[in-house]
């Protein structure tokens, strides 16, 4: 059994997400992901909400986690990779995803959009070269006349444009996804996969074990997978205040549910049966009390959990 680090997922209101931070710090876990979320009262810019939380917090890591590359420019996604690397270094993570907002979003944005999978890859492939790569000039104490040589050199024919700023580059991104495909193109990049159990459209449990697989099967070194689900004092309230959340929509039961202990087991099982190296957990709920309380009363179960399975 691999060392796991213990991660929260904030998808909550972003007014909040400081405050959630703050907590988990106080409890132990090591990161917290923020993530990219089109709606009327969500964020959708994970990069200002990380640069909020790493200046208030003294040791928590931050995950961008799932910036939305279909609909955002590569040259600039990597312009704020490395920003954010340069001012907090090893604490920030970035993480992309594949998902396509809703049509309405989309016409909101105007932009050209990465549709099929073969045009997200390219994506991610000028992504990688983006980010991944020093600026090919050096600093000096003329950045002036630099900067504007290495304008005149961008005007060339074929000229391929620099991302800084340079110092403190970033090793590499994770890449979110939930399909076999996904994991194959994430180990081929050497890259992070993060594998979303919950969003997962996998109704059997085998078949999303298959996705993680496949992932170290390509060669894939770091997994991290998202959980989600419901604690609660017993097992029956747990399962009805899954119903009312739910209301009919999903059919798949959370990642966990049921009394602490139970929910702890079960997380414990998932990290066992992928192999994973981060759990990263989603409380079922929009009250940020009921947020903390269930990540406070996860923590130390969860560990225990883990070190048995590792004896």
């Amino acid at each position: 059994m691999r060392n796991v680090t213990f991660s929260v997922l904030d998808t909550g209101r972003p007014e909040e997400t400081v405050k959630l931070a703050h907590h988990i710090e106080a409890i132990g876990y090591d990161r917290i992901w923020v993530t990219e979320h089109h709606t009327d009262i969500q964020s959708a810019c994970p990069s200002i909400m990380a640069a909020a939380v790493l200046t208030s917090t003294k040791r928590l890591s931050v995950t961008v986690g799932g910036v939305l590359a279909r609909i955002h420019s590569p040259f600039v996604i990597a312009e704020q990779l490395k920003l954010l690397a340069k001012l907090f270094g090893s604490r920030i993570q970035f993480g992309v995803a594949g998902t396509l907002p809703d049509s309405h979003i989309l016409d909101g944005i105007g932009e050209s959009f990465a549709v099929s999978p073969e045009e997200y890859r390219q994506r991610l492939l000028q992504l990688r070269d983006f980010a991944l790569s020093t600026p090919s000039f050096e600093s000096s104490d003329n950045d002036v006349a630099n900067s504007r040589q290495r304008s005149k050199d961008l005007a060339q024919p074929n000229a391929t444009p620099t991302v800084g700023p340079s110092g403190s580059e970033p090793a590499s991104f994770c890449v979110c996804g939930t399909s076999e495909g996904s994991a194959t193109f994430t180990a081929e990049l050497e890259f992070p996969f993060a594998f979303h159990d919950f969003l997962s459209p996998q109704e059997r449990k085998e078949d999303r074990l298959a996705v993680c697989r496949k992932y170290r099967a390509a060669g894939g070194d770091k997994l991290s997978v998202a959980v989600s689900g419901l604690c609660a004092a017993s097992t029956s309230e747990a399962e009805q205040l899954w119903e009312e959340i739910n209301q009919g929509r999903h059919t798949r039961r959370p990642s966990f549910l049921g009394t602490v202990e139970a929910a702890a087991a079960q997380v414990a099982t998932i990290a066992r049966e992928t192999t994973a190296d981060e759990i990263v957990v989603q409380p079922l709920s929009l009250d940020l009390e009921t947020r903390v309380a269930t990540l406070d009363d996860l923590y130390k179960p969860l560990r225990v959990q883990l070190a048995q399975q590792k004896r």
